[in-house]
């Protein structure tokens, strides 16, 4: 597979950002006066909504392979953890909101945000069917346990705040913009349910004692531990987003006052970078904004000094 280092990856980003600074901030028709309304600096208040189809993948964690066998204190100290499980995705939802600055510059438009996510996922974790544990009964009788734990389930919950810094091109009623995003989840919780068995084997006896709950040995009972608080975690991801005016566009060719403006867009977002042993997203979703035209000095073309 084709890969490039950290600085040639650098470089090529710099330059792509150049290029699209100069293309958007110089006008296209400079002298038409259908776009002299282009050529002045617009400041904006940002607000937005959005909702996304989220997906959680493993940065790291705990290597689990259901055929390698482990004691009943080891398998306990994972079921119900909330810990990472390596490998392992998962799929759910997560809305937004966020205010902010854009500024307009002719095409170019670069924009700054805060915003708050709750991101919210369901994920399969790995059966544990190979844990052994020698124990005695209630008699007394000594007796080999076989526990599982199977159909696991697990339900993670996310909220934290976020700094997107993004830079793009607008023409016409169309946009778009890339950059990135720093996120933190500073609140989490874990939920895990699933089905647990126990089998135990006699020396005395032929036959394994399966599915008797009155002595303890059942077989597929549901179980649903106590959710758990997970770490904050901080993820930097890379941004795109593409829109379009739904209301406010300049389409007079003397607009002479800036009015609100409304765009809907599709996003996606991904986490190239984050904290270890944690779950980062991949976002993709729709987003309402709008823009609300700051105030803005006026140059006055009929004033004549004394």
């Amino acid at each position: 597979m084709f890969r490039m280092n950290v600085s040639q990856t650098n470089r090529m980003l710099l330059v792509g950002i150049s290029l699209l600074v100069a293309l958007c901030a110089y006008p296209a028709r400079r002298h038409s006066s259908r776009y002299s309304s282009r050529s002045a600096m617009h400041h904006y208040i940002r607000v937005s909504a959005d909702f996304s189809y989220a997906r959680e993948f493993a940065n790291g964690g705990i290597a689990i392979d259901a055929a390698d066998a482990m004691t009943y204190n080891a398998a306990r100290s994972i079921v119900g953890s909330g810990m990472t499980e390596k490998g392992l995705s998962g799929n759910g939802f997560a809305p937004g909101i966020g205010v902010g600055y854009r500024l307009v510059y002719n095409h170019f438009l670069f924009d700054v945000d805060l915003g708050a996510e709750y991101r919210q996922a369901w994920l399969r974790l790995t059966a544990l069917t190979q844990v052994h544990e020698p124990a005695k009964d209630e008699q007394g009788y000594d007796y080999a346990g076989h526990h599982t734990w199977t159909e696991r389930r697990c339900m993670i919950k996310h909220a934290g705040i976020s700094l997107p810094v993004m830079l793009g091109g607008e023409w016409d009623k169309f946009y778009f913009l890339a950059g990135i995003k720093l996120n933190a989840d500073i609140w989490g919780r874990s939920s895990e349910w699933g089905n647990y068995s126990l089998e135990a084997d006699y020396d005395r006896y032929m036959n394994s004692f399966v599915d008797m709950p009155n002595h303890g040995y059942v077989s597929n009972e549901p179980y649903a531990d106590e959710p758990v608080v997970l770490p904050s975690a901080v993820q930097l991801r890379a941004c795109a987003e593409i829109g379009y005016c739904v209301y406010g566009a300049d389409n007079g060719r003397y607009r002479k006052q800036r009015s609100t403006k409304v765009y809907v867009s599709a996003f996606g977002e991904y986490s190239v970078l984050g904290t270890a042993d944690t779950y980062m997203p991949l976002l993709i979703g729709a987003r309402v904004t709008a823009l609300i035209p700051l105030p803005q000095k006026t140059k006055c073309t009929t004033c004549v000094k004394d």
